[in-house]
């Protein structure tokens, strides 16, 4: 196991990346960038994961988010050809406004965070168990089970993929027309 100072340290780097990353992503003028930006704050997501001793949450959060989620977009940036078109220049009352509404969810956020009651929790809980207790709740047909959440997000998926691949593929001219 880690010390507490190789955590700490660790720690700060992935929030110091992620927050550079962050804003990477909104600063970004090219929208295929921003993906690439995102896929590593979504990467330094994972290795908070791991900080936490959830490796598991890490890799699903790799796969599904970085490796299926920012995947699908670059693939959708590629299809339409957007690569090329760069945002026009925001008028001052959008920055304005942008501004405002970060610096509102910051104090929100600051807020929230000094007047909630975060109890300190320590249990020693292992990987295995704890990725075990994760698949039998999600393959549990009972009151706290999340199969049929989970087949409903796989059916959806399966539509998006079809839809997509209507969408996207090319019909060939009819002859005459």
């Amino acid at each position: 196991m880690l010390s507490s100072v190789v955590t700490n340290l660790l720690f700060y780097v992935f929030a110091i990346l992620a927050v550079l990353f962050a804003l990477a992503v909104v600063c970004s003028r090219r929208i295929l960038r921003a993906a690439v930006y995102l896929m590593a704050v979504l990467g330094m997501s994972a290795g908070f994961y791991l900080l936490l001793g959830a490796e598991f949450l890490a890799g699903v959060q790799i796969l599904v988010y970085v490796g299926g989620i920012v995947v699908l977009l670059v693939f959708a940036i590629m299809l339409t050809a957007s690569t090329d078109m760069i945002e026009e220049k925001p008028s001052l009352f959008r920055k304005a406004a942008g501004l405002f509404a970060a610096g509102g969810f910051l104090a929100a956020s600051i807020a929230v965070f000094y007047l909630s009651q975060f109890p300190a929790v320590r249990q020693s809980v292992t990987a295995p168990s704890a990725t075990r207790e994760i698949g039998l709740h999600i393959l549990s047909y009972g009151p706290e089970g999340y199969v049929l959440p989970f087949e409903m997000i796989s059916l959806l998926l399966l539509g998006v993929a079809i839809g997509g691949i209507v969408l996207a593929r090319k019909r060939a001219r009819k002859e005459g027309v």
